[in-house]
Parts: C-alpha cells; structure tokens; sequence
C-alpha cells in the first residue's frame, strides 16, 4: 500500500498497548509520580512506613552517640610471693631454744607460710602460731620458731650463715625460699646448740650412746 501524508513520529511501544512503570522500591523522591504513588498507598501502610523511619532514625542517633566501648585493663597480676616477702629476725623467744622472726610482705595478694625448716637435716623447727599463716601486705606477723636437733654427731664445726626455709604461695605461684641470717640469729643459734649437743669444751662432740637420739635444745 502506497499513500502520501504527513509523516507521524513512529513509538514501538505503542503497538503493544499502553506502557506501565516499571515497579520500584523507591519511597522519597522529588518527582510528581513517586508522590503520586505515596499519596496512593493504603494509609495504614503509610503510617507503619512511616514508623519504620522514625525507628531507623532513632536507631542510628542512639548508635552514633554511644561512647566506644573502653578498654579493658590487663589483669593486675600479684607478684611472686618469693620477691615480697623478707623475713627478720627479732631475737630470742619466750622459752630456751625459742627465736622470734617477723614475716613482712611488701606488696601485692597476701602470702601464706605453708612450712618453715631449720636449714640442715639434722635440726627441726617447729612455730608458734602454727600453720599455715597468712600475712597481708602492709601488716608484718612474728612467728616464734623452736629449734631442736636430732643427731649432734652430724652438725658442723661452725655456723656461719644459717638459713630458714619456707615454703610460701599467694594467688600467682607457690615457691620454697631460703632466707640467710647473719649476725646474731647464727650467733644465739650455736650457742643453744653448742650448750647441747657439746657441753664439754675439751670435745667436739658429744660421747654419751644418746647422741643419735633427738636433743632438744631446752635441755641444758
């Protein structure tokens, strides 16, 4: 078919009908057809939209202006009860064979005296308080500590620098700690043992058949 006419713009769309939009999730925006298509909606589905936002908006201010979180603090750990705790003595007891001693711990949880020993095999201590003992940092305890001997046969020409051993724990660690006295402590401590086990200056030992039985230093 031929024909002479005025030429009229030509749209493909329009042979298959009317056009419709495109579906879309868009809520705001500044054109006339998503207004249109806002002022549409059911109004209850407008006010629960609308209290999503406010929920979102309130949501992020909340999240914004919470402080960040501080950091947590390394635990304090307590130092080991080897490094704070000094041991001094005080000098003699209350009875024969008896010495004072002072346990101070400087810093840190508090430190318990599981056991003391006289430093030599052939001599037990026995304490006063008897333990275990807890000491506080800060508040220093005495202990008195009896010494006694079992076999004077085996002990040495001299004592020089004679020693306490303690067994010690706190909250970090248990330890066993030998603490050297000089001066008087070793100076009371021979002549007790001396006035026992060798009462005779001329021997250097004594010679009874009891000698390997236990002495105790309060026998003079």
């Amino acid at each position: 078919m031929t024909g002479i006419g005025p030429v009229e713009p030509y749209n493909p769309d329009e042979a298959d009908g009317p056009h419709e939009d495109t579906p879309t999730d868009q809520l705001w925006s500044k054109s006339s057809r998503a207004t249109t298509r806002w002022a549409a909606l059911p109004r209850t589905r407008r006010r629960l939209v609308h209290a999503l936002i406010i929920a979102a908006a309130a949501t992020g201010a909340v999240l914004t202006l919470r402080p960040a979180p501080a950091t947590q603090a390394a635990p304090d750990l307590s130092p080991w009860p080897a490094s704070v705790t000094t041991l001094h003595y005080r000098g003699r007891g209350p009875t024969p064979a008896s010495y004072r001693f002072e346990v101070d711990v400087a810093r840190g949880s508090p430190v318990t005296v599981h056991q003391v020993g006289a430093g030599l095999p052939d001599l037990g201590a026995t304490t006063t308080p008897r333990l275990p003992l807890t000491v506080r940092a800060g508040t220093p305890r005495l202990i008195t500590v009896r010494i006694s001997v079992y076999k004077c046969a085996a002990l040495p020409p001299a004592l020089d620098l004679p020693h306490l051993d303690l067994l010690l724990s706190n909250r970090t660690a248990q330890q066993q700690q030998s603490f050297l006295f000089g001066g008087t402590y070793p100076h009371d401590l021979w002549t007790d043992l001396r006035a026992t086990c060798f009462p005779n200056p001329a021997s250097s030992a004594p010679t009874s058949a009891a000698e390997d039985t236990r002495h105790d230093l309060t026998r003079r």
